[in-house]
């Protein structure tokens, strides 16, 4: 079929007008029912896509931020922790060396023997009893200074399993944040190509609009032949009876009116036809 019917329209017989306008009638069903399918199916899909989508970076965003919440809280508990750590190491460090060499329970003992002396009163004058409170004051000394090493190192190792469970749950944060960022990175992926997809059914859209409106237009224009054509063979009818079954005359007369429109020659007969008379008026002398 011609690609531009209205071009060559003037040229058709009836039977042509007939069949270009099954076609374009054909063509305008198609091209609403593709309109339709654009605006109530595919693009409403597309909508319903892309606020799903929308809605789970939202969340998935939110999940982000309570991950990093959760990730500055551990970091400045193992900071805190790590400042308690060191503090201990050098406590211990420092107080290792100095450790007494005798037993606790030896101190404990004299710390105890030194306590019976004073309170019963075994002891000859207040230089030995200043004695035996030196003694006891020295073991009691040594006695402490034990309990805060062992105090130190048990801190020390409470503290040094806080911060291994601390980096363990940084860990865990670190692959949990990595895996949503990952999603978030699909789901802004997937937004693009709905995003791209939208836009490229509302210009496809646009463009059977568009089709649509040059179809009817062709249409009302075969139409308006059609109805010519119609106007012309009843009035043919009318004057000839049915023996004129054809529009081969509709056409001469076209042609005619065409030679005329252009300034051309025609013959007496082409103007009887084309002015539908029978006898032409004479000129006067």
């Amino acid at each position: 079929m011609n690609q531009d019917p209205v071009q060559s329209i003037d040229s058709l017989s009836w039977d042509d007008l007939l069949s270009l306008k099954r076609g374009l009638v054909i063509q305008v069903k198609d091209l609403t029912a593709v309109i339709i399918d654009i605006e109530k199916n595919r693009i409403r899909l597309l909508n319903e896509s892309i606020q799903k989508d929308k809605n789970e970076v939202v969340t998935l965003t939110g999940k982000l931020a309570e991950i990093r919440a959760q990730t500055n809280s551990n970091n400045s508990q193992l900071l805190a922790t790590s400042e308690k750590i060191s503090q201990f190491k050098n406590f211990v460090s420092t107080m290792g060396p100095r450790l007494p060499s005798e037993d606790e329970e030896v101190l404990i003992r004299t710390i105890g023997s030194c306590q019976r002396l004073v309170n019963e009163k075994c002891y000859k004058n207040e230089r030995e009893k200043l004695e035996i409170l030196t003694v006891m004051n020295d073991a009691s000394m040594k006695l402490e200074a034990i309990k805060a090493i062992r105090t130190g190192k048990e801190q020390l190792e409470t503290l040094t399993r806080l911060a291994e469970d601390i980096n363990k749950t940084l860990k865990a944060l670190h692959g949990e944040r990595e895996a949503i960022e990952n999603k978030v990175a699909d789901a802004q992926n997937k937004l693009d190509s709905s995003y791209q997809a939208r836009r490229e059914q509302a210009s496809e859209r646009q463009n059977c609009l568009k089709k649509y409106d040059e179809t009817l237009s062709a249409l009302d224009t075969v139409n308006s032949r059609l109805d010519e054509m119609s106007r012309w063979r009843k009035r043919q009818r009318q004057e000839f009876g049915y023996r004129l079954r054809d529009d081969a005359l509709f056409k001469v007369k076209e042609s005619t009116k065409r030679k005329v429109q252009a300034g051309g020659k025609v013959d007496l007969e082409e103007l009887r036809l084309l002015y539908d008379v029978d006898e032409l008026p004479k000129e006067e002398k």
